[in-house]
């Protein structure tokens, strides 16, 4: 796939979170087209705080807490926006997410290429004088919700950036 790298502005946002630890992420993102525990989550959530709803339109993002996008063993957040906080639990937690500039390439096409996305990210980021400013993120525009084909799955690989300065040290 050709990509292509665009900055974007990402507005101060509350979400709720929960955090998951993913063997393998292309076994995560099938059993999501299977059952979607994730959509239960959001359910969930909106049951017990119904003060608060999702963001209209909505965004939700994997997060990569470790700073990296990877494949296997890794740490996730799953992130969704909403309209206001609600009361934490042991399961989910609310936070406020700062405005952020990110580099946004979109793939498209299945979850488990989405190293691809990623790969060309961190280089363009080195050949355009930028560097990483915060965790990755992936945010599933198209899916298995509405997409029969994996061809036509669109998600946006997102990382946080800044541009390097002469006294910003390469990362």
């Amino acid at each position: 796939m050709e990509y292509q790298a665009q900055i974007r502005e990402i507005p101060e946002h509350t979400i709720y979170f929960k955090e998951y630890f993913v063997s393998d992420m292309a076994e995560f993102f099938q059993g999501l087209a299977k059952q979607n525990f994730l959509q239960d989550l959001s359910d969930r959530v909106l049951l017990e705080n119904p003060a608060i709803g999702l963001t209209d339109p909505e965004y939700n993002v994997i997060l990569y807490p470790d700073g990296e996008y990877k494949e296997t063993d890794v740490r996730i957040e799953f992130c969704d926006a909403v309209t206001g906080a609600g009361e934490d639990t042991s399961e989910y937690g609310f936070r406020i997410v700062p405005r952020m500039t990110v580099l946004n390439v979109a793939h498209r096409g299945p979850y488990h290429r989405l190293s691809e996305a990623y790969d060309f990210a961190v280089l363009w980021m080195k050949e355009n004088g930028y560097r990483k400013a915060g965790c990755p993120r992936s945010s599933a525009v198209d899916g298995f919700w509405n997409k029969k084909e994996e061809e036509d799955y669109l998600t946006e690989m997102q990382i946080p950036v800044e541009k390097k300065s002469a006294e910003t040290p390469a990362w």
